[in-house]
């Protein structure tokens, strides 16, 4: 007689066995690489804000730091402050001087900036003529995503507006945004 050799495969158990512990693993790492690719997400749009808020901050630092005292004509002829601060819809005007290697120098040594609030966003305009006429035409930059922003001047005391004949001491910025909360700056003016 002769022998049958029996092949052995695997059962019908086994298999479900095998497919119910994949199908475990599987939803495991589905869910560990979701979670990854949120976070990679939010954290791609909070290092885009600190970009932004850093760009922002640089270049406040900078106008301020330059700021002189060079009253301006605006488009109108209306006599303007060398710096102003909280009025009419401006939060802070200002005349600064541009350093001679700056990128940013086109014939004067001098320029306007003006920075506004507008529709939950910080804007920076500047002028590269300072008595300007209508046809003077400005560049306008969004710097930030902002849900408000205050400032406030210092003198002798502080105040929300600024409007006198000369530079404020200090200024100090509070910027709220939305998932970084309240950042607040402080910038010292040169006499």
């Amino acid at each position: 007689m002769g022998m049958i050799k029996s092949s052995r495969g695997f059962t019908l158990l086994e298999i479900l066995i095998a497919m119910a512990i994949f199908a475990i693993m599987s939803v495991m790492a589905y869910s560990g690489l979701r979670v990854l690719l949120d976070a990679r997400a939010a954290t791609s749009i909070r290092s885009e804000r600190l970009a932004e808020l850093q760009v922002t901050l640089y270049l406040l630092g900078e106008d301020l730091a330059q700021a002189i005292a060079r009253p301006v004509r605006d488009e109108y002829g209306t006599p303007e402050l060398s710096v102003r601060g909280g009025v009419s819809g401006e939060l802070l005007s200002l005349s600064r001087s541009v350093p001679a290697w700056s990128a940013y120098q086109v014939g004067s040594q001098l320029q306007r900036i003006s920075y506004r609030f507008e529709q939950g966003s910080l804007y920076r305009l500047a002028w590269t003529t300072l008595d300007r006429t209508q046809q003077t035409e400005h560049r306008r930059r969004k710097l930030i995503a902002l849900e408000k922003i205050r400032l406030r001047f210092f003198d002798q005391d502080w105040t929300d507006n600024w409007a006198l004949g000369y530079a404020p001491k200090a200024v100090e910025i509070v910027f709220t945004i939305n998932g970084l909360g309240d950042i607040k700056r402080l910038f010292f003016i040169h006499d």
